[in-house]
């Protein structure tokens, strides 16, 4: 069911939602969120996500799903987890009905909600996504479906073909990666909260100082699409299928998700990241323990990097993710304030192996940065 094709059958013509307001976190150390709802009524949190081929549901809404189908393997970043299967229920945006597929899966998304900030009730994968062509304008903050046999695209942008990921994946994917290389294929994965990710091979060559980019590649902290450089990239290193590019780098842009006609429009709007101005006040209390050799898990002269930011929402909180120089384990800490008046606090600080399992929680002392 998750191998479903990018093109949509051109007899369908869907009526389209009305727009819908990008929430403020969406691209700047957030996910993309949109309110569902069920036939019943009931409103859901559903990430937006074109690197997931099916929709998935909260396991805590099997009981309203009916009776289940059978069981899938469902595959997320090397890992495979069994979930159930069930016949899809009806979902709107707004008064709208959406195209979904026949059957959906359901997976316990503990972690994914305690990242959001949010409880997260489910994933608007491609199975839906496909139907449609989506605009993100992250300026205007709207999220739009447009008519994309009416629509007048010249403002939209340098236009990507989408591929097949590869003979087996059908998502969807550019056939260049943000190190600047042609060829490679690059999945378009708006539920990644990093700019992107490379393959080893790829990585290693993006982060080797030493040696000189070839002619069109660039190298950490820059990136390179589409012919054009992006100062301060934020890149992961993924031991997967492909490279991709996520959330933020997109957000740089008027994007334009053409399913149906299989092209990606971006129109550069921003020349480096987005930032959320709760993030960069919330990292100066962590710069600031670190320089003063106070950071829980660190030595002052520790050295290390940004790895991710999670603003929670609608709660004032950050969660960051930061990785120590000779120190596979990721670095947690979660930063608060009671309201934008007040100043941050540290309130949690803890460590956790490569599969997100706490290994080492931190003694913390109550911190505060000032706005």
């Amino acid at each position: 069911m998750f191998l479903c094709s990018c093109a949509t059958d051109g007899s369908i013509h869907p009526h389209l939602p009305a727009d819908v307001t990008i929430n403020k976190e969406a691209g700047r150390g957030g996910y993309l969120v949109v309110t569902l709802r069920l036939e019943s009524g009931e409103e859901l949190p559903f990430i937006v996500d074109t690197g997931t081929a099916g929709t998935l549901f909260n396991k805590s809404l099997e009981p309203k799903l009916g009776k289940r189908l059978g069981t899938a393997t469902y595959r997320h970043w090397g890992t495979q987890t069994k979930s159930g299967i069930y016949a899809a229920p009806k979902l709107y945006l707004g008064s709208t009905p959406l195209i979904t597929g026949s059957k959906i899966v359901t997976s316990d998304f503990k972690q994914l909600s305690a990242r959001a900030g949010r409880p997260i009730m489910g994933i608007l994968g491609l199975d839906c996504l496909r139907h449609y062509c989506i605009q993100l304008d992250f300026e205007a903050g709207k999220m739009r479906f447009l008519d994309d046999d009416h629509s007048d695209k010249h403002n939209w942008g340098k236009a990507f073909p989408i591929l097949a990921l590869n003979f087996m994946d059908a998502r969807p994917a550019v056939g260049e990666n943000l190190l600047g290389r042609q060829g490679p294929h690059s999945l378009i994965d708006s539920g990644y909260i990093a700019d992107g990710w490379l393959m080893p091979k790829f990585y290693r060559q993006w982060t080797n100082q030493a040696v000189l980019p070839a002619k069109g590649e660039t190298r950490s902290p820059d990136g390179r699409f589409g012919g054009e450089t992006y100062p301060d990239i934020s890149l992961q290193v993924e031991d997967v299928e492909s490279d991709g590019i996520g959330l933020p780098f997109l957000a740089r842009h008027l994007v334009t998700l053409d399913f149906p006609m299989r092209t990606l429009y971006l129109k550069r709007a921003s020349i480096g990241p987005l930032i959320d101005d709760r993030v960069e006040s919330a990292m100066q209390l962590l710069k600031n323990l670190k320089e003063q050799g106070r950071l829980p898990g660190w030595l002052k002269v520790d050295c290390g990097a940004l790895k991710g930011a999670t603003i929670n929402s609608p709660s004032n909180s950050v969660n960051f993710e930061v990785l120590k120089n000779g120190d596979p384990s990721p670095y947690h800490y979660k930063i608060d304030q009671a309201s934008e008046a007040d100043p941050w606090k540290l309130q949690k600080a803890w460590r956790t192996d490569q599969n997100g399992r706490t290994i080492e929680e931190f003694p913390v002392l109550q911190e505060v940065h000032p706005r």
